[in-house]
């Protein structure tokens, strides 16, 4: 149901896209059967030793599917930091033979109804699709991406907008970067989600470009102004980049202001909530332009000690899923 779904099939993949019930504007209740039937076609045509689900909400098309194959080795991977709303679907963790939750360096601002259950699932560390150590270096990644020398270049990345409205903290946020004529607001859109309706920009110093994974670019990067989702929080505070978070706050969505004030307190982040744009973006983006605050913000994400949980998933899901095998031979 992701539009990653174009990234994984380019990096050579198998894969099947099921839009989600809302993009197709279908009920559930008749979506759901059809979700069953293309997942059982799918497990019919490339029988697999596991299942990983990846997603906060479990449709009965999963449940139902899981049902029928207890031969296959399932697994819930979960991210924290959840709304209260979604609390129903932890009912149906036991549906699962294993619960997996991707590390949160914010874990302890976790107010959300996972948090009393983490003790019965198997935990890792923050995860990331790059280690910090595998971006191109600062030199490269600003000759592949055209940069101008001398120039402090901003990273912007606010999301789509659909369920938040972004517009007027991320106008002023860039009026108040091009204000300073040595910023250029590399403006971000990612490729896992529709392109659309966005304002060609007028200013050089303002382009917009697809760039994903973003990160792997990343030291090319002065500071960012983002919304603190996981990926985007997780690689802003490992890869040590000094950044103004503008969290997404819409009903449904993950902890954003939680993860943006953890960071904030500790003095790796800036935290500018979108409400406050009028009075906030104007100080924010200058304490973010400002060398010694970067310089600051830097080190104390650098004091971090950590190791990719992405490494421990898949060891997890290889030694589970072939000891399940085994049991079935």
């Amino acid at each position: 149901m992701s539009y990653a779904a174009a990234l994984a099939s380019q990096g050579g993949h198998p894969t099947l896209f099921i839009p989600h019930h809302y993009a197709l504007g279908t009920d559930p209740d008749d979506w759901n059967p059809q979700l069953e039937l293309e997942l059982e076609l799918l497990i019919r045509y490339a029988p697999p030793a596991a299942l990983v689900y990846d997603a906060t909400a479990v449709y009965g098309g999963v449940i139902e599917t899981m049902a029928r194959h207890h031969e296959i080795y399932s697994v819930w991977l979960r991210r924290p930091m959840w709304s209260e709303m979604h609390r129903k679907f932890l009912a149906l963790s036991h549906r699962f033979d294993a619960v997996i939750e991707p590390g949160e360096l914010a874990d302890e601002f976790d107010e959300g109804p996972t948090k009393e259950h983490q003790h019965q699932v198997h935990r890792v560390p923050p995860v990331l699709l790059l280690a910090p150590e595998e971006r191109l270096k600062r030199e490269q990644a600003r000759r592949e991406l055209a940069l101008p020398e001398g120039a402090i270049v901003v990273a912007l990345q606010l999301g789509s907008g659909t369920n938040f409205d972004m517009r007027p903290v991320r106008e002023a946020a860039i009026a108040a970067l091009l204000r300073r004529p040595e910023v250029v607001v590399l403006d971000l859109r990612s490729s896992v989600r529709p392109i659309g309706g966005a304002k060609i920009p007028t200013e050089p110093r303002h382009r917009v470009i697809d760039l994903f994974p973003a990160f792997r670019h990343s030291r090319a990067f002065d500071a960012a102004v983002c919304a603190p989702g996981y990926n985007a929080f997780h690689e802003s505070i490992l890869g040590g980049i000094p950044t103004l978070f503008v969290p997404n706050e819409a009903e449904g969505m993950d902890q954003q202001l939680s993860r943006a004030r953890w960071s904030e307190q500790r003095g790796m982040a800036l935290l500018l909530r979108r409400d406050d744009h009028l009075a906030g973006a104007g100080p924010s983006i200058e304490r973010l332009l400002d060398s010694t605050e970067r310089q600051r913000m830097a080190e104390r994400c650098n004091e971090i000690v950590w190791t990719n949980g992405a490494d421990a998933i898949v060891r997890f899901i290889e030694e589970h899923a072939i000891a399940a095998q085994r049991k079935t031979v």
